[in-house]
């Protein structure tokens, strides 16, 4: 196995650190450099060993006997205990502390570390990282293939909150430092405020959108919430994007390569024509009335779905009532989904329940913030549909009860600081996925469709 697979396969860092450049491999000693870089340096570490690295070992997890923090003296060298499945391995496991660098160094025979015995090319899974930007939306996946794909950027200023938080998960979790694929679901700041920021801190390969007015602010109706002609933030955009863009519309699919497809299910207003010999949906006959049409942008959002195997994921960014209505009704475009990314932040003003029931997913999250979205209509609504097995959100909505909120297990935030991500593994055939909060929380595993 050449260095750049041993760098890939040998430690997946999962926790708060940089990979450094040291590695050292071949024998019976493996070395890794990290950096702590964490914008909370008490928090928890834990590093994955990944289960292609061991053939008898399917995961070993190293965790520090107390929290590592800026507070300790330096060149401190902290044992971690060892918690692991591999019986015999002998291990000695220290972390070195100096003023900026820590040192993980495995000590261990080179016969229980058969690193060659793996192909290079071993399938990867499926992730998708809903990152924390505060009620804005920001959803970043990396593909089987390693292509990566962001749905949204978040909000502008704050010191560039947002997207630090996006490359953050970009680099340190997902293990990548480009975006090849940016997809904006329709024009509200908190959407596609982070684009320059973003820009400027790594490579977008190609930027996805619905459109954008050949004069700004010239085309209220297709345009209504700009970008405006003094928008510093459409500036912007079209700054980073020339040259990179691709306008989409209802029935496109995006280009990525392998197995997984993304299909448009809906922009700018308009839905994808139902297929022929599509039958109605029976749910529609039971379907709420419509509300007052909503003249805004939400309601030209990007409708995107992705398969991969029996994997389904949907997205529709802010889409309103009427819209998801057409989607489902009179005949249904979408089909059941495992993977529901809660429309709109969770506001009632979106989530109708023809669509939900329709989609009738297993699990779902909500991109909300401390006081964002997270609607009492919307968790009472998802808590009713008969299959759902887990609901995440990513804040405790403070304006509700505790009662009124997610369960703290499946809320990632409980504090209006936030930060922490949620994660969805998928398996490289899209059979099964797993649901964790941030770097550490426990596991749920659910079966696809």
């Amino acid at each position: 196995m050449d260095d750049d697979v041993v760098k890939r396969r040998v430690l997946s860092l999962q926790g708060l650190y940089d990979v450094g450049s040291t590695y050292a491999s071949g024998g019976p000693r493996t070395e890794v450099t990290y950096h702590n870089t964490s914008p909370r340096p008490n928090a928890r570490r834990m590093v994955r060993f990944p289960s292609m690295t061991y053939r008898n070992c399917p995961r070993m997890t190293i965790e520090p006997a107390a929290p590592i923090g800026h507070h300790e003296p330096d060149h401190r060298s902290v044992p971690l205990p060892i918690r692991t499945c591999c019986k015999g391995l002998p291990a000695m496991i220290r972390l070195r502390r100096d003023s900026i660098v820590r040192t993980l160094t495995l000590a261990a025979f080179s016969s229980f570390l058969p690193l060659a015995t793996l192909p290079a090319n071993a399938a990867e899974p499926l992730e998708i990282v809903f990152v924390d930007v505060m009620g804005g939306a920001a959803t970043l996946i990396k593909t089987p293939e390693g292509e990566t794909i962001l749905i949204d950027s978040g909000w502008p200023g704050l010191d560039d909150r947002d997207p630090k938080r996006i490359v953050y998960v970009l680099k340190e979790v997902l293990g990548k430092s480009r975006i090849d694929h940016l997809v904006t679901t329709h024009w509200h700041t908190d959407h596609y405020g982070g684009v320059k920021g973003l820009a400027e801190r790594v490579e977008i390969g190609r930027f996805w959108d619905r459109g954008l007015p050949e004069d700004p602010g010239v085309d209220p109706a297709n345009f209504p919430d700009g970008p405006k002609p003094e928008d510093k933030l459409g500036i912007a955009y079209r700054a980073a994007s020339k040259g990179k863009r691709t306008v989409i519309k209802a029935g496109d699919t995006l280009a990525l390569k392998g197995g997984i497809k993304a299909t448009v299910l809906a922009a700018s207003g308009k839905v994808m024509p139902a297929p022929a010999g599509a039958k109605p949906n029976p749910l529609c006959e039971h379907a709420p009335e419509d509300k007052p049409k909503d003249d805004s942008d939400n309601a030209l959002s990007t409708v995107i779905k992705f398969s991969l195997g029996k994997f389904d994921f949907f997205d529709a960014g802010d889409l309103t009532w009427n819209i998801e209505k057409n989607l489902v009704c009179p005949h249904d475009l979408v089909g059941p989904v495992d993977l529901y990314q809660v429309t709109h932040h969770g506001m009632d003003i979106s989530n109708h329940p023809t669509l939900l029931k329709t989609l009738d997913p297993t699990v779902a999250i909500m991109n909300n913030g401390p006081r964002k979205g997270g609607s009492a209509a919307t968790i009472k609504l998802l808590r009713e549909l008969p299959n759902l097995k887990a609901a995440f959100a990513m804040h405790r909505n403070h304006a509700l009860s505790e009662s009124e909120n997610m369960p703290a297990e499946f809320t990632a935030n409980s504090d209006t600081t936030g930060g922490e991500f949620i994660r969805v593994t998928v398996d490289p055939d899209g059979s099964k996925y797993r649901v964790r909060i941030g770097a550490y929380g426990k596991e749920k595993e659910f079966e696809s469709k």
